[in-house]
């Protein structure tokens, strides 16, 4: 069996109680939105976590992603972000999400 590994860096928020069931929701939303939000799936196996973004990074196994923290840090969208994500959660129905961030997490498949 062979298994699939990729990280990602990205700026936005975790979807509570949302998976690949419902990515068809979560796509027609953010079409219709059109603010420059997107989404990423990431997890282990088929437990996949839904994830609002406006800027993602990815790196293989590997494979190696140099990024400066400060230029992440000072983003002068990040205002902007903040808000096409608080909007497109809204517009999902999650009123109660935490600030939008950079995190990091990673995706493993078979």
């Amino acid at each position: 069996m062979r298994f699939y590994s990729t990280a990602y860096l990205a700026y936005g928020i975790q979807i509570p109680d949302t998976d690949n069931h419902d990515i068809y929701k979560v796509e027609n939303t953010l079409q219709t939105l059109n603010n420059g939000v997107g989404y990423l799936t990431a997890g282990r196996f088929g437990n996949d976590r839904v994830y609002l973004t406006t800027e993602c990074h990815s790196a293989d196994a590997g494979e190696y992603l140099a990024l400066v923290p400060e230029i992440l840090a000072n983003r002068p969208e990040l205002a902007t972000w903040d808000a096409a994500l608080k909007a497109a959660a809204e517009a999902l129905g999650h009123t109660d999400t935490p600030a939008p961030h950079w995190f990091l997490t990673a995706d493993l498949d078979n």
